[in-house]
């Protein structure tokens, strides 16, 4: 998945959770407004309606019949006109000394935790289950003339659909807000991280493509110092990619096989024109300059800002299989799986290109040399997969042939 891929993918998630928690917040904060806007109505009410009529006494102990009757005229038709279905007064040891329904009077129970936060001075309210539905129930402290802490605590409980009905599209507003805003500012976001990504790709393209042409136009003035070789390491990295892609390497091995094979004798800078250029058979010490080429290369490289896979395969791609390469030696696995590609690309391409001393070969011809040396010079899997790349490409080539193992310089180049 792509950077902007996972971004997308994440940032979506964390849009969803801040949504949820925010959705759930907002919606808890308009739950609780409709509630303290409710009670503090209803405590408005309730304090016109009774503060009036109530004296100290009546929180002493549960009042007199007379006073109930007398507390019941006044109280009933304001109960009826504010939809109030019961009113009770708590005395402050929680006894019921006053209520509309009779058998609760004189009542002495555990306080809620309402009454308790009531006659602590602060008004309380909630929904709780009643007979008919759910009832809101409000609390609220009796504060009559003179007294410095509250005598007692009114509870008034209505009918609680209507303000039900008012949480639950205030609940509904609240969400949707959260999800519109939400998806707004995540739609923002992406679109500024979509536009800043294109802009990136777009800058990374020609900052590819300028690097792409640097290292051809380098490989191409390696190239130059030799009349013979004209376009050889444009051929094996070629030939290297198309084996990277049939052993089915990721993207970026490929992408380093396919540099490494215009790089791969960028050491041949440090090597005199007249070696490179020489006609006939190196002398030891000629050749121990040649072998030097891929160490060169490598220390050229190695400061740059390159794959290190890329590197690595431009120092070993001289190795051979069984340990009789060059420069360190390596055999087998040791040797990094671009540098074995790259050996086979490059002998090939070196076997059918012409040169001062010998004729090329044909492609058949250069394939029996690869299969004669599979296992010594060159990775076995690796020249299978050559060979079957050049089939893919329209050659066949017939499996019996066997021809003598060509050891001249531009093998060892």
């Amino acid at each position: 998945m792509t950077l902007l891929g996972r971004y997308t993918v994440t940032s979506a998630a964390l849009a969803v959770i801040l949504a949820v928690a925010l959705g759930a917040f907002v919606s808890a904060q308009a739950t609780q407004t409709a509630l303290n806007e409710a009670a503090a109505t209803t405590v408005q009410a309730a304090d016109s309606l009774l503060s009036p009529y109530l004296v100290k006494g009546d929180f002493i102990h549960p009042l007199w019949p007379a006073r109930i009757a007398s507390l019941g005229r006044l109280l009933r038709p304001h109960l009826i006109e504010n939809g109030i279905q019961t009113v009770r007064l708590w005395s402050r040891n929680a006894t019921i000394v006053y209520s509309n329904n009779p058998a609760h009077i004189g009542v002495q129970m555990d306080a809620p935790p309402e009454v308790r936060r009531a006659l602590s001075g602060r008004s309380a309210a909630a929904i709780q289950p009643g007979t008919d539905g759910q009832m809101l129930a409000v609390y609220a402290p009796v504060r009559l003339l003179g007294d410095l802490v509250p005598s007692g605590v009114y509870e008034v409980n209505l009918d609680a659909a209507p303000l039900l009905a008012q949480i639950h599209t205030s609940r509904l507003r609240a969400w949707l807000f959260a999800l519109l805003g939400t998806a707004l500012l995540y739609g923002s976001l992406i679109g500024l991280v979509f536009h800043a990504s294109r802009t990136m790709l777009r800058q990374q393209t020609v900052l590819q493509t300028a690097f792409e042409g640097t290292i051809q136009a380098l490989a191409a003035a390696i190239d130059a110092k030799d009349a013979y070789t004209g376009g050889h390491s444009a051929e094996v990295s070629q030939h290297a990619e198309a084996v990277a892609r049939g052993l089915r390497l990721s993207p970026k091995d490929i992408d380093a096989v396919r540099i490494a094979g215009y790089l791969h004798d960028l050491g041949k800078i440090g090597i005199p024109d007249h070696i490179l250029r020489k006609p006939g058979p190196l002398d030891p010490a000629e050749r121990e300059q040649v072998r030097s080429h891929s160490l060169i290369g490598y220390r050229i490289l190695r400061p740059i800002p390159v794959d290190e896979r890329v590197k690595l395969a431009v120092l070993h791609n001289h190795e051979h299989w069984d340990g009789t390469g060059y420069p360190d030696n390596l055999s087998g696995n040791q040797i990094p799986i671009h540098a074995r590609i790259l050996m086979v690309a490059d002998a090939y391409e070196a076997m059918t290109s012409t040169r001062p001393y010998r004729r090329a070969l044909q492609p058949m011809e250069a394939v029996a040399q690869l299969r004669a040396e599979a296992g010594r010079q060159f990775d076995p899997e690796v020249v299978e997969a050559f060979i079957r790349t050049l089939r893919m490409n329209g050659e066949a080539f017939p499996r019996g042939i066997r021809g003598r193992i060509l050891r001249h310089p531009s093998h060892l180049r």
